[in-house]
């Protein structure tokens, strides 16, 4: 199982809290991303549930974002659908008409981070968590969506630092420039303050908080189709794809990309 699915119940209802548990870096592949997208469209549809957190027990991972292995293994015909689908799962978290709440206790790089940056309200683990949009660094150009959604939630004048650079920031970096909402220094604090938060956005009547959150993200909504494609004729670039795999050779066998 790539989830795990556990209840916490509170004062203004009933939570679920889903745990990335998908391998050791719980990275992400098309098939267990869809896999969340369903549970998602389940947990949608129930109305006994209110609220989801998104979180992980892997001591070093939120999650690392695409499985590289997966991607070299993945055939050529194949690999526009597979790389899209991180896409696609950003705008079906973007969709969801609950309350989602992210808890970053490890690395969120690449697809952890946009999975991070599609939740409602975001906190993180001060020490080890790092979180970054490494997309520019393995040779991809950064889809439209993800840096429209950046462009209305961190400061304007690290945009270009966090989609042009892939800059990894720390648990307090990351609130400085607003990609984060709230940090805490253990575990411990840092659920408490997701509970809280939990509590708060469950007290909100659901029919108002589900068309005010689509109010939100109409605009990226809207475009949504036409922005995937530009995510899916990038993989018609051939330096596009080859930079893709070199990077993903580079990350299996531990050393420095040479890309183009």
């Amino acid at each position: 199982m790539n989830y795990l699915r556990e209840p916490i119940q509170l004062k203004n209802g009933r939570a679920e809290c889903i745990k990335i548990q998908t391998n050791d870096q719980n990275s992400l592949t098309r098939e267990n991303m869809i896999e969340l997208e369903n549970i998602l469209a389940e947990i949608d549809k129930d109305d006994s549930i209110r609220a989801v957190l998104l979180s992980s027990d892997n001591p070093k991972f939120f999650s690392n974002g695409i499985d590289a292995e997966n991607i070299l293994n993945t055939p050529r015909e194949k690999l526009t659908a597979e790389m899209g689908q991180i896409v696609i799962l950003f705008g079906k978290l973007l969709s969801f008409g609950k309350p989602l709440l992210a808890e970053v206790t490890g690395y969120a790089m690449g697809g952890g981070a946009v999975m991070t940056l599609a939740c409602d309200f975001k906190f993180m683990l001060e020490g080890k968590a790092r979180i970054a949009f490494t997309e520019v660094l393995v040779g991809l150009p950064l889809p439209i969506s993800f840096i429209d959604k950046l462009k209305i939630t961190v400061k304007s004048e690290y945009l270009n630092e966090v989609c042009l650079l892939g800059t990894a920031y720390k648990a307090g970096e990351a609130k400085e420039i607003s990609l984060i909402n709230e940090t805490a220094e253990n575990k411990e604090d840092l659920r408490k303050l997701v509970l809280k938060k939990l509590d708060e956005v469950m007290a909100i009547a659901p029919s108002a908080y589900r068309r005010t959150k689509a109010a939100i993200n109409k605009e990226i909504n809207d475009k949504f189709e036409s922005q995937l494609e530009f995510t899916k004729s990038s993989f018609e670039d051939p330096k596009v794809v080859a930079n893709l795999l070199e990077a993903m050779s580079a990350l299996k066998e531990k050393r420095r990309p040479k890309l183009t």
